[in-house]
């Protein structure tokens, strides 16, 4: 019988509702979890500064917890801020992003200082603001404003569009870059080898707990790593045929207390 120690989970359609809250129910739970001596991780596309507020409600800061945010290019002590370890695209690699999503396009952002920077206009343009809290900052040419590696860029279209690209790109935009999809709507690519379930084991060595020790939730494609790496598994009653496919288990969804009911059944 595994004894496990971590408890790691996807934030948007896994940890959170379709109101883009954590339901009282779940949020004490997890909370009780970790004055039990669990590690609770929160691992998420979304920016660091988008995540951190939830954490802290969470009381991830109070447990010397962590939080994975950029489809793992960043980790992040939560009572501290402190930078645990970062992976960038670089300028010239963000540059030919940039070039891709106008050649097929797509709405291109990426993040800078706690701010979403982007050009242009589309009607998905504010979701990622609306979702992370961040303020977006718009500029006349992201090339040129941006001068330094980025965690991610994200092209942002409509489902059909972005399910096209992402299945003639594979995974990959070119030696140095990966490319993934969370929200159906959102093409995110990041440094070449980040990914959740990489920074997870990166995370367990640092913090001593066996890989096989830990309970992995998630939802989307971004989450496949993460589940494919975890002890045990578990994919959201929402979550994409995919993920259900290789997942351990499968609970109920995002609205429904999901991951309360799994860890239930699997911490008994």
């Amino acid at each position: 019988m595994t004894k496990y120690e971590m408890i790691v989970m996807d934030m948007d359609d896994t940890l959170l509702t379709s109101e883009n809250e954590v339901s009282p129910k779940t949020a004490q739970y997890l909370i009780n979890l970790q004055e039990q001596g669990y590690h609770v991780v929160l691992a998420s596309g979304r920016p660091t500064e988008g995540m951190l507020p939830i954490a802290k409600s969470l009381k991830l800061n109070e447990h010397d917890s962590y939080v994975i945010s950029y489809n793992g290019g960043r980790t992040t002590r939560v009572k501290d801020d402190e930078l645990e370890d970062e992976q960038s695209v670089s300028k010239q690699d963000f540059d030919k992003i940039v070039d891709y999503c106008r050649e097929n396009g797509l709405f291109i952002l990426t993040y800078q200082d706690g701010h979403i920077i982007y050009e242009g206009e589309h009607e998905y343009m504010n979701i990622e603001s609306e979702l992370t809290g961040l303020p977006m900052k718009k500029v006349d040419d992201v090339k040129t404003f941006i001068q330094n590696p980025v965690p991610k860029a994200m092209g942002v279209d409509y489902v059909p569009h972005i399910e096209e690209i992402f299945q003639s790109l594979n995974g990959k935009f070119n030696d140095n870059v990966d490319v993934t999809t969370s929200k159906p709507y959102f093409l995110e690519f990041m440094a070449h080898g980040v990914s959740k379930g990489n920074a997870l084991k990166a995370l367990c060595r640092k913090v001593d707990v066996d890989i096989s020790q830990t309970i992995a939730f998630g939802d989307s494609l971004n989450d496949y790593s993460m589940i494919e790496e975890a002890g045990y598994s578990v994919a959201m009653g929402n979550a994409k045929a995919e993920l259900k496919e290789i997942a351990d288990d499968v609970t109920l969804d995002h609205d429904s207390d999901g991951i309360v009911v799994a860890l239930e059944k699997i911490l008994k």
